[in-house]
């Protein structure tokens, strides 16, 4: 079977990882404080990820440079972990994933032509798709806001998952600047998320309580510390080589999709027709800013 193909399948794979991570981090929360769970999930992850280190020998060497983007890339990580994990405690983890999932492609795109305009101070304009990708963007941030009154936008649940897609969007331009593989980025950025985490040992007295809860709690850690951040991460680094930037990010937009079907079977959350209408609306806006192409018609 060629590797293409085999990739493909995979990437579908990690795109299930990372939905599920939703519904999977709701129900930890459930036993615990947000910064607990949050320090046990850069752990788990970070211990996951040394065999895949090994295994697939990646290069860990870095310079100055590259140590600063990462102490930063880290940061950011720890306060987008935070929120992420706060926020579920105000609302489903089904909307919350299209929410984020969604959005942050369209802050990244904002981000990327605001820096663009101004470090190389051109006249570049939008074209057609991506003004109306933005459009439709718009469209899907009312619908999956909810956006009916004021209580509703500034609602916890809007407020810290709309900033979670701002800071992961952050965090996706500092990543694009390193100039290291991919998978030792991943590695540096939940190493050093562990170190700035390590001080909770002082502050919390209930960061042990975890090896007091059930078999469910380790399961739903293992999904978001092993599958998701460790292994599905890996697999789209490594597909990103296989089959190309632009095909692998298109995988991304089943993310929502999978939030969806597993917050239903492991929550039993029944989506909104708003946040269904909303995420397909946002679907469509993604693949327009970033992944459709128009076609250069030919000089008769």
């Amino acid at each position: 079977m060629p590797k293409s193909v085999v990739f493909s399948v995979l990437l579908v794979v990690a795109m299930f990882f990372w939905g599920a991570s939703w519904p999977s981090s709701k129900v930890l929360v459930g036993y615990t404080s947000a910064d607990v769970v949050t320090f046990w999930r850069f752990f788990v992850a970070f211990l996951a990820s040394l065999p895949l280190i090994a295994v697939l020998r990646i290069p860990l060497r870095i310079d100055g440079k590259a140590f600063r983007y990462l102490l930063f890339a880290a940061i950011l990580n720890c306060l987008y972990s935070l929120m992420f994990f706060v926020g579920l405690n105000y609302g489903s983890a089904g909307k919350g994933g299209v929410l984020v999932t969604t959005i942050t492609p369209v802050f990244v795109y904002l981000l990327t032509f605001g820096l663009h305009k101004i470090q190389k101070n051109t006249n570049r304009q939008m074209k057609g798709n991506e003004i109306l990708g933005l459009f439709l963007g718009v469209v899907a941030g009312i619908c999956l806001l909810d956006l009916g009154s004021s209580q509703t936008i500034f609602s916890k649940f809007n407020t810290f998952f709309i900033l979670c897609a701002l800071d992961w969007a952050v965090l996706t331009l500092v990543c694009h600047r390193l100039r290291i593989h991919p998978i030792a980025i991943n590695f540096y950025i939940t190493l050093f998320s562990v170190v700035l985490f390590s001080p909770i040992f002082l502050v919390q007295p209930a960061i042990l309580e975890i090896f007091n809860f059930d078999l469910h709690f380790w399961l739903m850690l293992f999904t978001i510390g092993v599958l998701s951040t460790a292994v599905g991460t890996s697999i789209y680094y490594m597909g990103i080589a296989q089959v190309g930037a632009e095909k692998a990010s298109s995988f991304q937009l089943l993310v929502p999709i999978f939030a969806l079907l597993t917050s239903y079977f492991i929550l039993g959350e029944i989506p909104s027709l708003l946040t269904l209408v909303g995420g397909g609306i946002a679907i469509f806006a993604i693949y327009l800013i970033n992944l459709y192409k128009p076609k250069i018609r030919k000089n008769q």
